[in-house]
């Protein structure tokens, strides 16, 4: 399999030389939990550390280390020197990469990997929408602690499928895999108030292209995810029903207890051409419209409104990915698994992704009405 650039290999070396297999005394270490990585004025590496110092007699002190270097050694090797205890990766949760960082994508930075069990597969990563270092450096009085805030802001966007998972297995899963590209959140700072996601990066081989915003990473999870909980908002359009604000000029669904499933098949391998069928349902909390929502009739309309809104929202988004040459979808994969012997690469599949013919079928049920229930 061919790798698509060294980026997400860097990445890869970053993680096994940020630790060490020593055992070490917990007071003894300084825990770094969160690294910012961002391109610097001179083409170094400008690297941001959170460092969490624990010590039984007083309260745990948070630190942000900041360094230069050419190298991944000698990031983690000059953040020493600036710390009053020896650095340890044992609870690194999350990465955050600059935006000009990942413009460049082939960085050319080549590292020795050594084998370091103590980080977790597991780990986040994050694009930065400006520098890592500005989302590390935050300061507002409900976050005394960015690195374990970030963790937990990623952890339950993702479980709550606001924003698709990136965790480092995943990422490299994608990067080494033929066929689907990797995808991380952006992270922006928001004035005093802290930390927010403006959408998600996509990426052709190792090199940032183009984002998605998160309302698009709904339709994004319903592709490549099966969809369970959650509340989402679906602005339809029809005739037949009439906003009750006209100011707004516009219908909206409001849906929860979302339940989906996807499957992806290859029905032309000559002239690549794919159905995706997704089954959707939910139930309907409200409508921004002044109709009988007891009526079996007008249940069936609404379905069939939501259900023309979702499969054009995934026709742009899909339409957009292959303008950018970057299958976030996987379609490559299932491609590659359908055709024996097709001897698939990176730069085949970036060329018929782009003229690739997309089907999109969406099937959405109305399970209940909050409103009459």
């Amino acid at each position: 399999m061919r790798k698509k650039g060294c980026f997400w290999c860097w990445t890869f070396s970053f993680l096994l030389l940020c630790g060490c297999a020593e055992p070490r005394i917990l007071e003894e270490v300084g825990l770094i939990t969160t690294y910012g990585l961002d391109l610097a004025k001179n083409g170094s590496i400008l690297g941001t550390i959170v460092e969490l110092k624990i010590d039984p007699a007083s309260t745990q002190d948070v630190v942000v280390l900041e360094t230069e270097a050419y190298s991944i050694r000698g990031i983690r090797n000059n953040a020493n020197k600036k710390s009053s205890k020896r650095l340890a990766s044992g609870q690194l949760r999350v990465i955050v990469y600059g935006k000009e960082l990942l413009k460049q994508g082939n960085t050319g930075i080549a590292e020795t990997l050594t084998n370091d069990p103590s980080v977790s597969d597991l780990t986040y990563l994050a694009m930065a929408d400006g520098t890592a270092r500005d989302i590390l450096k935050v300061k507002a009085k409900h976050i005394p602690d960015i690195g374990t805030h970030l963790f937990d802001l990623i952890n339950q966007n993702t479980e709550g499928k606001v924003i698709p998972s990136a965790t480092l297995q995943e990422v490299l899963h994608n990067h080494f895999s033929v066929g689907r590209e990797p995808i991380l959140p952006i992270l922006k700072k928001e004035g005093n108030e802290g930390v927010g996601f403006s959408g998600v990066a996509l990426f052709k081989g190792s090199k940032f292209v183009g984002k998605i915003s998160t309302q698009q990473s709904f339709y994004l999870n319903l592709v490549i995810d099966n969809y369970k909980g959650g509340i989402k908002d679906i602005v339809i359009k029809s005739s037949k029903f009439k906003p009750r604000n006209r100011r707004l000029n516009k219908t909206v669904a409001s849906i929860d207890s979302l339940d989906s499933s996807s499957e992806i098949k290859l029905v032309n391998k000559e002239k690549p051409e794919f159905d995706i069928n997704i089954k959707l349902s939910g139930r309907l909390l409200e409508l921004t419209s002044n109709v009988d929502l007891g009526n079996p009739e007008t249940i069936k309309l609404i379905e069939k409104a939501i259900t023309k809104s979702v499969t054009k929202e995934i026709e742009k988004l899909i339409a957009y990915c292959q303008t950018k040459e970057t299958d976030i979808f996987g379609l490559g994969e299932r491609y590659r698994s359908s055709v024996r012997y097709s001897k698939l690469t990176d730069e085949k599949w970036y060329k018929m992704f782009k003229e690739a013919k997309v089907n999109v079928n969406v099937d959405f049920n109305v399970k209940r009405t909050g409103l009459i229930e």
